[in-house]
């Protein structure tokens, strides 16, 4: 049986359109984090990897986010072990820092909501990202990047305003600073709980909604396969 720990930052920010086919492929799931009330322990266990999602603290605000330290001791466990892991948006700026790299406010502007995507050169050999369209599209909800990557990754994907929206370490870790788990259903709990945020940037919920009842069968297409693939790894 396989068994994968997901940390969840906050409620609203769970696992998505991932969640049925982790159950389809029989992955055993312990959701653990302040999204759903139970703590982050201080070790993964006997389990086969690991999953941290996305949230509003940065991956160093340990001040307003005091789980983050677990958090960041789980992931170098998983890459001491040898582990499977996937980090996303925070997850992956979490992983970025434990490797070595750098996070800090985004250099050209907030990416909010439905964005294109492009894999790089060293994607297109990638297990994990490799197999996806040069271009393709994911939900974006951002307002840090990692600036440095880790010694010895590189850039997987890109977009306009990211030029790091995925990258390996070693050769099971991923980070990917992009929402491929984020639905319809994600995108307008995000939306509509933040509209002082997308006043200021110029957007509205509308804006960041509408786009998904149509996108949505495409991002199972792209995405769950991606799923499937990482989870091949375990």
């Amino acid at each position: 049986m396989r068994r994968v720990v997901i940390v969840q930052h906050e409620d609203n920010a769970g696992i998505g359109r991932f969640a049925a086919p982790l159950e389809e492929l029989g992955v055993t799931v312990t959701t653990v984090g302040p999204g759903i009330g139970v703590d982050v322990p201080e070790a993964l266990g006997d389990v086969e990897g690991l999953i941290v999602l996305g949230g509003s603290p940065g991956p160093n605000d340990d001040g307003t986010a005091p789980w983050l330290p677990r958090v960041r001791g789980l992931i170098q466990e998983a890459l001491d072990r040898e582990l499977p892991y996937l980090g996303i948006c925070l997850g992956g700026q979490l992983l970025a820092v434990v490797a070595g790299g750098t996070v800090e406010p985004v250099r050209i502007r907030p990416e909010i909501g439905l964005s294109e995507i492009e894999t790089t050169a060293a994607g297109a050999s990638d297990p994990l990202v490799g197999e996806l369209p040069k271009q393709t599209r994911s939900m974006q909800w951002h307002f840090e990047e990692v600036t440095l990557l880790p010694p010895g990754s590189v850039s997987l994907m890109s977009s306009g305003s990211c030029p790091n929206q995925a990258f390996r370490v070693g050769s099971k870790a991923w980070g990917v600073q992009f929402h491929p788990e984020a639905d319809a259903t994600t995108a307008k709990s995000w939306a509509t709980g933040d509209d002082a945020q997308l006043t200021r940037i110029g957007m509205t919920a509308e804006a960041v909604t509408a786009p998904f009842g149509l996108a949505d069968p495409e991002l199972d297409e792209t995405w769950i396969p991606l799923l499937k693939r990482w989870v091949a790894f375990l």
